[in-house]
């Protein structure tokens, strides 16, 4: 059997926990969305919308990934495929979010705050490369780095999560 779809199979059961955790955590976004939709409205901090915007993309790179990752007797070119995608629309991301998010005039929005926001995506779409290149090689063994892509996603929507809720009860606690 080929040894990348030997390895993926060890793998089954993390891209089922990783797809099915990221695929209700998406549902709990809309949810916290929900509680002040103007988040996304276009007269709100752009870099708000921007952290928002990132927060469901990493999150669904995450979904896609582990289904990507779950697709029967395959030898690891769809995982191949998808992994460039990702890597590539993620860099693009975000470069286009932090220009975006630069033109917000709150500080806490905008400059630094922009950068450092960007770091662990960035980090998990130039490792998602690095994995493509292994998987072309049949280099079963750069596999293991999946984890760090699933970690410096999820650690960054977490993080914005808490944010962005944070920043709701602060408009919230400002209007009442």
């Amino acid at each position: 059997m080929d040894p990348i779809a030997t390895a993926l199979l060890e793998w089954h059961d993390f891209f089922t926990a990783v797809s099915a955790v990221a695929g209700t955590l998406v549902g709990l976004l809309f949810v916290v969305i929900g509680l002040n939709p103007a988040i996304m409205a276009d007269r709100g901090h752009a870099g708000m919308r921007v952290l928002t915007r990132q927060t469901f993309h990493s999150l669904l790179v995450l979904v896609i990934l582990g289904l990507a990752a779950l697709v029967p007797s395959d030898n690891g070119t769809t995982l191949l495929i998808t992994l460039i995608i990702v890597g590539v629309q993620g860099i693009v991301r975000i470069a286009r979010d932090v220009g975006v998010a630069r033109t917000d005039p709150d500080p806490a929005w905008s400059g630094r705050n922009a950068f450092t926001r960007v770091i662990s995506p960035a980090l998990a779409y130039a490792v998602s490369l690095y994995l493509a290149f292994g998987i072309w090689r049949q280099d079963a063994s750069v596999l293991d780095w999946l984890v760090a892509i699933v970690f410096l996603l999820t650690m960054n929507a977490a993080t914005s999560c808490w944010d962005l809720m944070e920043e709701i009860g602060k408009q919230a606690q400002r209007s009442a």
